[in-house]
């Protein structure tokens, strides 16, 4: 019970492989997005080497002010050392409420003065309670943090010094200091306790080439961060935004495609497993894209597909009921010719039997030929032969076996290529001359007369016959199957009624057409087209 309940409550949420293709394609590119977001190291040290910039700036600014005022201090002689009065200068130079931090020390390595302790001292500490950090506030700073880690993963960062504040500090603290004092500036970056970046900058205090000391200035990388977790943050977002807008686009996208498709499948299995012919497979709303053309085309064939099954068992049923004739009159033939004694009767009966087998032989014959006939000139690539010639051959060898008549031929002027199975097509000649001769009276013409027709460029071809002509209500009947209306005189059983079905098959196979119409002056009259190669 629970597992079908289950099954039910996630059969909305189902994902074809398609589906999860489309999506997949779809959603790749944001992945490479999304990497090179955390590969967002490359801004900090933007960031970094701006604000390593702007204090250097800032420290040989100060540096030169403080050398310019113990110049002017020891006018008469140089000294290599700073005053104490420096701390009086370097206060106002770098301000009260600056965030940067200045230490000046003496050649010797000592501290001299630092605005961190001496005059920053008295200020008085305005105690704050420390804000209660809103869901949203905590949110942020957890996905910074995330997004810090899986970056420092795709780009991790060099291990950085940590810095330790000193009660005592000296020069040999501080590697850039050390450089300052030998009148090298230098800068050095470092961690705090808390994790945040501490930027140093250490500049030499000279006067000419005289170095009266080194000024370390300082500040916090805090800003720093705080400019890249508001980046991360709107990085975040905005591909936590395109992620969503893609799967919606995608599932759309794949909807419209798998579940038109998933229709026809099971329209599809629902006819192949009713069984019933006449039932038409499902038609899908009219659409104008590939989905559409693909509907429609399976429509198209699964009606083809139905007609020629209905047209194979009707031939079937034919076919069983022109066998079931000669079958039964040879049954009787054969039970008659026990009882009759009258050798001449015998001889009557047995005439009939070979009659009856030799028509079941043609009958046969033709059958099978029928059946084989869309199967052969499907399988078969047709080459392109002259019409001419073929026909100019073919009355020629015809002519001797048909002495009663006279085989006229009426040539074009010019070549006339058609393409398809030469071989067949002098199949269907043969049909078409036999019909023809069957119906004209001895001494009589059969004219084959050859044209091209322009629109459409199409070989026509016209067998005319001076015989009694077609009744106007049978023009299309003489082309089904087993239909025969055959001449006063002529023995029965002669012909299957299979011939002109086969012509046509033939030509309609090679997108030709092939239809019966009556002369003026009398007589039958096929049209052959077959269109030009």
């Amino acid at each position: 019970m629970l597992r079908r309940t289950a099954a039910l409550v996630l059969a909305p949420f189902r994902m074809s492989r398609l589906t999860a293709r489309i999506m997949a394609i779809m959603v790749f590119p944001l992945s490479v997005f999304l990497v090179g977001l955390l590969s967002i190291d490359q801004y900090r040290t933007t960031l970094i080497q701006s604000e390593f910039i702007a204090l250097e700036r800032q420290g040989f600014t100060l540096a030169r002010s403080l050398a310019l005022a113990e110049a002017e201090r020891d006018s008469q002689f140089a000294r290599r050392r700073l005053s104490a009065e420096t701390m009086t200068h370097l206060l106002p130079l770098v301000g009260l409420g600056s965030s940067l931090r200045a230490r000046v020390f003496q050649p010797n390595g000592l501290l001299l003065a630092d605005t961190a302790r001496q005059g920053r001292l008295r200020i008085p500490v305005d105690v704050k309670r420390r804000k209660h950090r809103s869901w949203i506030g905590h949110t942020r700073m957890h996905l910074n943090n995330a997004m810090n880690a899986a970056s420092s993963f795709f780009s991790p960062a060099d291990d950085l010094p940590l810095y330790v504040e000193r009660r005592r500090q000296h020069a040999d603290h501080y590697v850039e200091v050390l450089s300052a004092l030998s009148g090298e500036p230098r800068r050095a970056l470092r961690l705090d306790a808390s994790g945040e970046l501490v930027l140093s900058v250490a500049v030499p205090i000279q006067d000419l080439r005289l170095v009266r000391g080194a000024l370390l200035v300082s500040i916090s990388g805090g800003k720093i961060e705080r400019e890249l977790a508001d980046v991360n943050i709107a990085f975040l977002q905005l591909f936590l935004f395109v992620l969503i807008v893609t799967i919606c686009l995608s599932l759309y996208l794949a909807r419209s495609i798998t579940r038109p498709i998933g229709r026809l499948a099971k329209a599809a299995d629902q006819l192949r497993r009713s069984g019933d012919m006449s039932r038409r497979l499902q038609q899908l709303p009219h659409r104008n894209d590939e989905i559409g053309h693909l509907s429609d085309s399976l429509l198209a064939m699964t009606d083809e597909l139905q007609q020629r099954v209905q047209a194979t068992a009707a031939f079937a049923a034919d076919v069983a009921h022109e066998i079931k004739n000669p079958l039964s009159s040879l049954r009787s033939a054969a039970e008659t010719i026990s009882l009759i004694k009258d050798p001449a009767q015998q001889q009557k009966l047995m005439n009939v039997i070979l009659q009856d087998v030799g028509r079941l032989d043609r009958l046969i014959s033709d059958i099978s030929q029928a059946s084989r006939v869309d199967t052969e000139i499907i399988g078969r690539d047709g080459e392109a032969f002259d019409f001419v010639e073929l026909l100019d051959n073919f009355i020629q060898l015809r002519q001797p076996s048909f002495a009663d008549q006279t085989l006229l031929f009426a040539k074009a002027e010019q070549p006339v290529m058609v393409r398809g199975q030469d071989g067949r097509i002098v199949q269907v000649l043969d049909n078409l001359l036999s019909n023809a001769a069957s119906f004209s009276p001895k001494g009589s013409d059969i004219t084959f007369e050859l044209g091209i027709s322009q629109k459409p460029s199409q070989a026509v071809l016209h067998i005319m016959d001076e015989g009694p002509g077609i009744p106007e209500n049978r023009l299309d009947t003489v082309f089904q199957r087993f239909y025969s209306e055959r001449p006063k005189g002529e023995s029965f059983g002669d012909h299957s009624g299979l011939g002109l079905s086969i012509a046509r098959q033939i030509i309609e196979g090679h997108d030709g057409s092939l239809v019966a119409s009556n002369r003026a002056s009398g007589g039958a009259c096929f049209t052959l087209t077959l269109p030009l190669a």
